[in-house]
């Protein structure tokens, strides 16, 4: 009986330096991966930002109790900064946290931000993955800087493409002041232009415009103007705004010749939260026909995204999209980095060369990820969302996809 014990006794402390071991390999023995995400919370186009920090935080979760569950020595913290899509407080949001051992940061959405981003990240050997921005002038190759979305010629060319299929034959357009919304006019006009349609162009209005009574003016003078050309049923208006665009629309809901011929957005207003809350600016995006193009997402993927999007719009009340699950992606890559590279290479070069491999070809929530030279998403296509009065409530509802 007596050895019985003894052998009872050392099963047991067998048993338990075992678990203190593998509790040990969990909980202790393992590299924290610091990664800071840059999301407008609070700010304009804030939609995507509150989407995709808990796309993020999903991903997270799912990706460290994956590498515990296979004894990967790596764990991820997400920080979440908050930008207000202000490129200045997200550029220093950067400076403030390089020291901090961050070697990734997600986002920022939007391109204006990225621009004051990227010399500081190229600088530091901060790697960068925007989940919204799309300006060609931010399409840099061997920099620091990577997108998983089209950019804006991409983008531009697809919904030109749709508009002149529409039968419009003359566009006008106008954009914020920032470098995002200003490469989608330009990219839309150009690629209408190419297909043999007339273009004038407005310009522009600064981010801080909160009356847009001149700016509509301009509008309807060449909306007037091409009357003598065209039908109201040939003429539209491209607008590549953010949230702004409400306003905008509230102050041209009272003005037929403005609410008499169709308009179309930009990604940065897709799905926006602040227009279904507006009931004159809705009432005029139903008249006008307004749609927004977003990144589309592919139906062989969709048993993996359909759940994600589930989960976050219950977490958010906000409908979530491609732009959200590339946050989603990113944060995935990023782990297939750590692992393929048993930690994060020492150089910049390295660091870009590592991010490259564990990209193209990944297939995750958005499809099979292709970089082109300059870091870049090389392909995709759109689904455009439109609005809808649906029993008293207007809705955002998907109306068509690009050719």
């Amino acid at each position: 009986m007596k050895k019985l014990l003894v052998l009872f006794f050392c099963v047991v402390t067998f048993v338990s330096c075992e678990k203190d071991h593998d509790d040990h390999d969990d909980y202790e023995d393992f590299q924290q991966i610091k990664v800071a995400a840059l999301l407008s919370q609070t700010g304009e186009w804030s939609n995507l930002g509150m989407t995709s920090k808990a796309a993020l935080e999903i991903a997270v979760d799912e990706i460290n109790a994956d590498f515990k569950s296979r004894h990967i020595p790596f764990r991820f913290e997400l920080t979440v900064f908050e930008t207000q899509l202000d490129p200045i407080i997200a550029a220093q949001t950067v400076e403030n946290i390089s020291s901090s051992g961050y070697k990734f940061i997600i986002g920022p959405q939007s391109s204006a931000e990225l621009a004051l981003v990227k010399p500081i990240a190229d600088s530091l050997g901060i790697l960068v993955v925007s989940q919204g921005s799309t300006a060609s002038s931010l399409a840099i190759a061997n920099d620091m800087v990577f997108r998983f979305v089209p950019g804006d010629q991409i983008e531009g060319a697809a919904l030109a493409n749709s508009i002149k299929n529409a039968g419009k034959q003359a566009l006008v357009t106008l954009a914020r002041n920032d470098a995002g919304n200003l490469g989608l006019q330009s990219s839309v006009g150009n690629n209408f232009t190419n297909l043999g349609g007339s273009v004038i162009s407005v310009g522009n209005y600064e981010t801080t415009t909160t009356d847009f009574t001149t700016v509509l003016a301009d509008v309807k003078s060449q909306i007037i103007g091409l009357n003598s050309t065209y039908t109201n049923d040939q003429i539209a208006v491209y607008l590549a705004s953010f949230d702004e665009a409400v306003a905008m629309f509230n102050q041209a809901s009272s003005d037929p010749i403005l609410f008499g011929v169709n308009w179309y957005g930009g990604d940065g207003f897709v799905k926006n939260s602040a227009l279904l809350q507006d009931p004159l600016a809705s009432q005029f995006a139903v008249a006008t026909n307004f749609f927004c193009p977003d990144f589309g997402l592919p139906l062989s993927t969709e048993y993996l995204w359909s759940a994600i999007i589930s989960t976050i719009d219950g977490m958010t009340g906000i409908q979530s999209d491609a732009y959200t699950l590339a946050a989603y992606d990113a944060m995935y890559v990023i782990s297939k980095l750590v692992e393929n590279e048993d930690g994060i290479p020492a150089s910049a070069t390295s660091l870009q060369t590592a991010f490259l491999n564990a990209s193209n070809g990944y297939s995750g929530a958005t499809g099979v990820i292709s970089l082109n030279d300059n870091g870049d998403r090389s392909s995709g296509s759109f689904n455009y969302w439109g609005l809808e009065n649906v029993n008293g409530t207007y809705q955002w509802v998907f109306v068509g996809q690009s050719e």
